[in-house]
């Protein structure tokens, strides 16, 4: 007898986690031009406009590009709401994260950034995904003060106090290499402070529209920075590369926050900030701060090792992912003048 072969469809799908940050509209951007298949996870329906309003702003006579995209609403730590988004899933760009450096948000930072991705890479064990590029930070990298210039052959040093940001990101990424060791395709990118536009009250948005206000004080520290589109861009040949767990520090300049604010300023067409925050001005603030809390007065936000990264003179090597892929990153100047004529168009 003639055998009949059922004909089975294998859908193609990629999940997003974090689609409602600034990194992950970006990144969905990027997948909606390219006509990917996407699910992404968001949380609130505010957050969701303000996304729809992001691709309208990009696309203002093409709706499809927003509506192609298939929305799950889930917190990480939602098991069976999380669960839900997995079916059919192939790759992962974990984006979602809770970033804050203040003390009270300790458990926070636990929760979302540390159980949320333990729950990611079970579910994506569960349901045998190919492979998932989690974005850390640089902060994970906890490296000691005396080595200058971190690559990624550097490792986290525990005796030093870090901020508890960086112990929650860097316990997120334990549990992505976990996920390595059991079976699940991992890369690591470690951004530095990613420099985008349009999302004005959040991350690196934050830093432009205080300055565009008027900011009086400047850390004394460096800050190594990276475009968003760079970032975006290396995470997808990253998925579509056949690297697989290893790590890449994403950084394209280390530059003092005092000359990167002056430039920032300038694109604003407003005064830079003129005064230091020295390293005795901030452990000032610290014991203040610490007076208030032991009194009542107010949470505690400031810590050592904030304190201390706000003043590190330390640089970050993100030349790697240049030596393996084929990619050249952004010139800071040419992002910085893209970032001050959207401020301004938007403002």
């Amino acid at each position: 007898p003639k055998i009949k072969f059922k004909k089975v469809y294998f859908r193609f799908m990629i999940l997003v986690t974090g689609g409602t940050g600034m990194l992950g509209a970006h990144l969905l951007l990027a997948c909606a031009r390219n006509k990917l298949p996407v699910r992404a996870l968001y949380r609130s329906a505010t957050r969701l406009q303000e996304v729809s309003d992001f691709f309208e702003y990009h696309f203002p006579d093409d709706p499809s590009h927003f509506k192609q995209i298939e929305w799950h609403q889930s917190d990480l730590n939602d098991w069976s709401q999380l669960e839900q988004a997995f079916e059919g899933i192939n790759q992962i760009y974990h984006c979602a994260a809770k970033v804050s450096f203040a003390s009270y948000h300790t458990q926070k930072l636990i929760k979302t950034n540390i159980e949320g991705t333990a729950n990611v890479v079970n579910l994506a064990l569960k349901y045998k995904v190919k492979k998932m590029v989690y974005v850390s930070s640089i902060a994970a990298l906890g490296v000691e003060p005396m080595i200058k210039k971190v690559d990624e052959n550097h490792s986290w040093n525990s005796n030093l106090p870090h901020t508890p940001y960086a112990y929650s990101k860097y316990g997120a990424e334990l549990e992505v290499w976990r996920g390595s060791q059991e079976g699940l395709e991992v890369l690591v990118v470690n951004p530095g402070i990613i420099l985008g536009e349009y999302f004005w009250n959040r991350s690196s948005g934050t830093l432009i529209s205080r300055i565009a206000k008027g900011m009086n004080f400047y850390p004394t520290g460096n800050a190594g920075v990276v475009s968003l589109n760079d970032v975006v861009q290396c995470m997808m040949l990253l998925m579509n590369s056949t690297l697989k767990n290893e790590r890449y520090i994403l950084v394209s300049e280390n530059i003092s926050y005092q000359k990167l604010m002056k430039k920032i300023a300038s694109q604003l067409g407003v005064k830079p900030p003129r005064f230091p925050l020295t390293k005795t001005l901030l452990y000032s603030l610290y014991i203040l701060n610490k007076v208030a809390y032991a009194i009542g007065l107010k949470k505690s936000f400031f810590n050592r090792a904030t304190l201390e990264s706000l003043c590190s003179t330390q640089i970050y090597e993100g030349s790697k992912i240049e030596r393996e892929l084929n990619f050249h990153y952004s010139a800071t100047d040419t992002v910085l003048e893209a970032i001050g004529k959207a401020y301004k168009t938007d403002h």
